[in-house]
């Protein structure tokens, strides 16, 4: 079972979270104090690798007291099925089971509850009710489902191991109940290279040194075996010395074989050698098929090591669903838009969305960071450059341009820096501080009337003032050859595939009102016409929402032989369009 997305309702500040989509690597953007941490630990709480219960007492939103039910579902989480859970299902039920998703709740009383496709049983099966009087069908599919629940391992602290102790002071205050996070982290070495503290401070008064340091040798190599058989992507070997009471730890990796103490490495890799070991130790060794939370990972390292982290971090998927939370700009990857969700807090409590250009500010701030446009000095990035008006420009723009280079077709230069504005009028801005920087900028609009405007001030107020050469202003109908169009850069898809998408990202909604298949309302620019189509069945169009399910499209394509020939025809015209309109060099 893959978790596929989850809803918390009830929870501290969390009155309904809405349903949140999760991929393998999934990441919940947000200011301090937005939720961020309240949404982990509902969601932790649902299959936790250790009992912590949901408390009523402490967890119910606060000036909600009258509506306190210990019935009240806290989490719900829909899983996809394997093929093999399917089968075994099959077997179980001795029916044909079409659909490949359940839903699992547990309320504040503790209950765990399974939503089964219509028709198999009953549309829920209750713990409570899988007695010895239930059928025993039920009972079974019940208890092979539960068994079938990922486990969720929720980590926040992340303490840097030194290496270096004394090893009866450590054991002094573990005797009186007085260890420090330090201590506790050494510990979790000692457990996993199988060393026991008090058989170390015993040995270390002892004169037989060869034979204690073969004893370490030992549990240094069983510390490197198991660090090596999972973290294939960056190999550590461990050393451990000891003189007396005092204790060492020696680490090397393949990045820097020099065997030095671990203190004296860097923080970034005593921070990355820690975490990695506590990782291991919360999951005791249990790696596969796990939900692993992680709250502001990297917190404290420098931005470089941050995204190392990130790259990190999507090796620790292959095997399990991550989740993690972060307020930091270079914990994000904007390229991968699916995996972003943002935190917004409302009069009703925190929300959740994928609609990033409607987030709130602070939220907003992050992610344009991550683009690169906190300060205007993160603009100097490079000498050619081309300004869209948001994210769902840069994100369908690079993929049809890596789509195209991949064919070995005309693509956008390697060296231009794609920024995204939040909105005509922002790109202006931007566009205005390049001119005025001198650099080589294109800035391509919408055309619509705000579109419109925004050239003609680019135009005839900042070109002109700077009397600038390095500067072009392109709409996107000029581009495509279709003048006074109005159009979109979801244009340049076919009718069919964009609606697919639109019926992708608003299935439920659609299916709630009756609607098997979209219509469009009306001419014009794509997205305008789904606007008013849906607004038919009462539903709000996220342009961004399915700009995300596009992007996640062309993502799995290999080359533009892949996109439908429109595609392709628009994709050549619009590139062809703005390589003429970069400045050649000088």
């Amino acid at each position: 079972m893959v978790l596929k997305a989850f809803r918390i309702q009830m929870y501290k500040c969390i009155l309904d979270s809405g349903w949140i989509e999760v991929t393998p690597l999934t990441v919940l953007v947000g200011k301090n104090e937005s939720g961020k941490t309240t949404l982990l630990k509902a969601l932790h709480k649902l299959n936790p690798f250790n009992p912590e219960p949901y408390s009523i007492e402490r967890e119910w939103p606060r000036g909600r007291r009258r509506e306190r039910d210990n019935a009240q579902v806290v989490c719900t989480a829909r899983f996809e099925l394997s093929e093999e859970e399917i089968q075994e299902l099959a077997k179980l039920t001795h029916q044909k089971i079409a659909e490949n998703t359940i839903e699992v709740t547990r309320d504040y009383a503790g209950s765990l509850d399974v939503l089964f496709p219509s028709g198999l049983f009953p549309d829920k099966i209750h713990q409570s009710d899988i007695g010895a009087t239930a059928p025993s069908t039920q009972k079974k599919v019940h208890e092979y489902i539960l068994k079938q629940i990922p486990t969720f391992i929720y980590m926040s602290d992340y303490h840097i191991f030194s290496g270096t102790t004394q090893l009866d002071q450590v054991w002094q205050r573990k005797e009186q109940n007085q260890l420090t996070e330090e201590d506790r982290t050494l510990l979790t070495i000692m457990e996993i290279a199988k060393l026991n503290l008090e058989d170390e401070v015993r040995k270390g008064n002892l004169s037989d040194r060869e034979e204690r340091q073969y004893d370490l040798d030992d549990a240094s190599a069983t510390l490197t075996r198991a660090i090596s058989n999972r973290w294939k992507q960056r190999c550590y070997e461990v050393q451990f010395r000891a003189d007396g009471q005092l204790f060492y730890t020696f680490v090397k990796d393949e990045r820097d074989p020099s065997l030095i103490r671990l203190e004296e490495r860097s923080r970034g890799f005593q921070w990355f050698f820690s975490f990695d070991l506590m990782f291991m130790n919360e999951s005791s060794g249990t790696f596969k098929n796990c939900v692993v939370l992680l709250d502001e990972p990297g917190l404290h390292l420098h931005p470089d090591a941050q995204k190392d982290l990130l790259k990190r971090m999507e090796d620790y998927t292959r095997e399990n669903t991550l989740i993690y939370t972060t307020h930091l700009p270079f914990m994000i990857d904007l390229e991968k838009p699916e995996r972003i969700c943002v935190l917004s807090e409302t009069d009703n409590g925190t929300i959740v969305t994928d609609n990033l250009a409607q987030s709130q500010p602070e939220a907003k701030s992050v992610l344009q960071a991550a683009l690169g446009m906190s300060g205007s000095s993160s603009h100097l990035v490079a000498q050619r450059n081309l300004v869209v008006e948001g994210l769902d420009d840069f994100w369908i723009i690079t993929e049809i341009s890596r789509l195209m280079r991949s064919a070995g077709k005309d693509s956008l230069p390697d060296d231009l820096f794609i920024t995204p504005a939040g909105g005509d009028s922002e790109a202006v801005y931007i566009a205005a501080f390049m001119i005025g920087q001198k650099l080589d900028v294109v800035v391509l609009l919408n055309s619509n009337s705000t579109g419109r405007n925004g050239k003609g001030e680019l135009v005839e107020k900042w070109l002109a003032r700077y009397r600038s050469n390095r500067a072009r202003v392109l709409s996107l109908d000029e581009c495509l050859d279709m003048k006074d169009k109005g159009l979109s850069i979801e244009d340049i898809f076919p009718e069919k595939f964009y609606i697919e998408k639109v019926q992708e990202v608003y299935k439920k909604q659609l299916a709630s009102a009756g609607c098997e298949r979209l219509e469009l309302v009306g001419d014009g620019p794509i997205c305008r016409r789904v606007e008013r189509s849906l607004g038919k069945y009462g539903i709000g169009f996220n342009r961004g929402s399915v700009a995300k399910a596009v992007h996640s499209d062309l993502s799995r394509m290999h080359n533009a032989n892949e996109l439908p020939s429109k595609t392709i025809e628009m994709a050549r015209k619009l590139i062809a369009g703005i390589n003429a309109a970069m400045p050649q060099e000088a």
